[in-house]
Order: structure tokens, then C-alpha cells, then sequence
């Protein structure tokens, strides 16, 4: 059981970075968090079988979360699925994520699978879903004017947990969700110089500052806008001096341990 990042930058890729998704992999499922750039190819780099995907979960409908969902279901039609792909997101995106499916006419092919897309009611510490490996439970935080969700993966079988802030600000609904988590997984979209520079999003300062009142073990910075990807290290050393735990820079493609 591992988890894995498929791309780890802010809205805008680099070179070597893509938009921000993540896999999580249990013993008979993978959980697919959002759904940037090309996830089929993301999810071969990570060799992982994109035919093994069992659920998609979209924090919120900005594109680089949301707008590489009609490829992973047209790739998954042409790979020959026909079990269904449960998709679960706010309740608000439900139907953009229809309409974005029916667009493509996705959903009306012969050949198609079925996509039932859940809606999530933005309640603190919501279960989600509960699959043979993970428990996941949601809490909103503040993306601005974007409905977003914060996402808990817990895995009784090891009494640990994963939590994945998403683009936010700081903010306590994370601290809370993530209390007491083994890992977790903080956006960190610029430096405290540029605080501010776009609305709804963490330095890498912030982002220890919430580790820290979180009290979680380790601390892994994802969602650094392209601009900034010449100074993890800094980055690294900001969050730091709010965090006394491990912190790092997430890297594309490795499997994390659960």
C-alpha cells in the first residue's frame, strides 16, 4: 500500500512538474485524486494500471483538478472497462462534471461504463467512502470562491492517516482534519515573500504552521506554482521554521509508503 503523486505544481506545470493529482493504492483498490493533465499517462508513469482505478475524487472543479477527466474515461473506454467508476465531489460540481462527461458524449456511448458521479455535502469530517483498504473523510476549506474539499485517508489496518489540504488558504478545518495524521499533504503554491499573489492559496510558511497545530509527524509540500520550482529548498526551509517535524517536497512518481 502506497500513495503517489502524479504531478505536484500549482495551476501552471514546469518542465518537469505537472498540475497537482495524487493515487492512493490499497491492497485491491486505487483511489485517483484529481484529475489534471493526461491521468492515464501519470498513472503508467507511476506503474500503477490504470485499469485498477476504483474510484475518482475531485476536490474541486478548477481545471487543473478537474480537466483531464473526459480523457482518463475515454482512455478507460478504450482499454475495455465496463465495471463502473464511482466519481465523488462537492455537491455543487456535480453537474459541471456531468455536463464536462456529456460533452464529449462520454456517458451515451455504446461502449461506455458507468459514471455515477456523488455529491458531497461540505460538513466537517464527512465520510466520503470506505473501501476494503482506506476510510476517507472531507472537510471543506477556503479556496476563495471556489467550494473545495480537504481530503482524510485513514488506514485501520496500519492506524494511520494521510490527509491532502488542496488548494487553500490556511485554515483550521484542515488543522482539524488533519490532527493527529501521520502525514500531511499542504499545498504550497509560493514563498512568504509573495503572500498574496493569488487569492486562496498557502505559502510554504503557512503551510508549517498548520503541520504544527495539527501536531501531524511529517509535513510534504505540494502544489508549488511553477514559478518557485527553482527553490524547494527554500521553500522547504520556510515551512520548516514553523515545523520541527520532517518536511519535504513532494517528488513525482515515487511511492509512498502507508
Amino acid at each position: 500500500m502506497h500513495f503517489t503523486f502524479l504531478g505536484t505544481s500549482g495551476a501552471v506545470p514546469g518542465l518537469a512538474r505537472d498540475t497537482t493529482s495524487l493515487a492512493f493504492v490499497g491492497g485491491s483498490e486505487v483511489l485517483l485524486v484529481d484529475v489534471g493533465g493526461s491521468p492515464l499517462q501519470k498513472l503508467l508513469a507511476a506503474a500503477i494500471d490504470p485499469r485498477r482505478v476504483s474510484h475518482v475524487l475531485i476536490t474541486h472543479i478548477h481545471p487543473d483538478h478537474a480537466y483531464g477527466l473526459p480523457a482518463l474515461i475515454q482512455n478507460l473506454i478504450l482499454l475495455g472497462r465496463t465495471a463502473p467508476l464511482p466519481l465523488f465531489c462537492r455537491g455543487e460540481h456535480v453537474d459541471a462534471l456531468t455536463d464536462l462527461l456529456d460533452l464529449f458524449e462520454l456517458r451515451a456511448r455504446t461502449d461506455s461504463f458507468p459514471v455515477p458521479v456523488h455529491g458531497v455535502e461540505p460538513r466537517e469530517g464527512i465520510e466520503l467512502l470506505r473501501t476494503a483498504s482506506f476510510v476517507v473523510s472531507a472537510s471543506p476549506n477556503a479556496h476563495g470562491n471556489m467550494p473545495n474539499l480537504a481530503l482524510r485517508f485513514e488506514i485501520p489496518a496500519r492506524r494511520t492517516a494521510v490527509v491532502y489540504s488542496s488548494d487553500t488558504e490556511p485554515c483550521d478545518e484542515v488543522a482539524r482534519l488533519a490532527r493527529g495524521a501521520d502525514t500531511l499533504i499542504h499545498e504550497a503554491t509560493f514563498p512568504d515573500r509573495d503572500r498574496g499573489r493569488f487569492g486562496g492559496h498557502s505559502t510554504a510558511a503557512e503551510a508549517g504552521q498548520i503541520a504544527a497545530k495539527a501536531e501531524v509527524r511529517r509535513l510534504i509540500l505540494c502544489h508549488v506554482e511553477a514559478d518557485y520550482h527553482g527553490e524547494l529548498d527554500a521553500l522547504v526551509a520556510e515551512a520548516r521554521a514553523h515545523f520541527q517535524g520532517p518536511v519535504e517536497i513532494a517528488q513525482e512518481f515515487r511511492p509512498y509508503p502507508l
